[in-house]
């Protein structure tokens, strides 16, 4: 399920096999931690305990300086941030209930290689895929 399409979110708990969200604010904790109250109160109200994931996603602009702060750019659709910055939020993420998080960097000031190599060899070996749940149906 994408955002909330007028649905409850008890339907949403009920019929989707997990739930895509905007992010809310990534440029400082506060963001996660609203983030992180949505995802407690859908998974509050999934039938049976049962495992859902949630995704979110953000647009970055990850720079050279892997300290430069989170800054938030265009009314804060795109994160511009160094390194650091952007692990410190998928931690928030992950920290919150975060199961899969989308990165685009198709606003990047650099050029793609660079990034989808940085995020490749500094970023993606600190957040490991995990053993998740057998899927529901298998016949297709």
């Amino acid at each position: 399920m994408t955002g909330s399409s007028r649905q409850s979110l008890d339907w949403i708990a009920k019929n989707s096999d997990g739930w895509l969200t905007y992010p809310e604010a990534t440029a400082n904790e506060s963001g996660p931690q609203m983030l992180g109250h949505k995802i407690s109160a859908w998974r509050e109200k999934i039938p049976n305990g049962m495992f859902k994931p949630h995704m979110t996603n953000e647009w970055i602009d990850l720079v050279e300086d892997v300290n430069y702060p989170r800054t938030p750019l265009r009314g804060g659709y795109i994160l511009r941030t160094g390194r650091a910055g952007l692990i410190q939020l998928l931690e928030e993420w992950r920290a919150v209930g975060v199961n899969h998080a989308a990165l685009g960097i198709h606003f990047s000031s650099r050029p793609p290689a660079e990034v989808i190599q940085e995020l490749a060899e500094e970023v993606l070996p600190l957040f490991p895929t995990h053993v998740g749940p057998k899927p529901l149906f298998t016949g297709w």
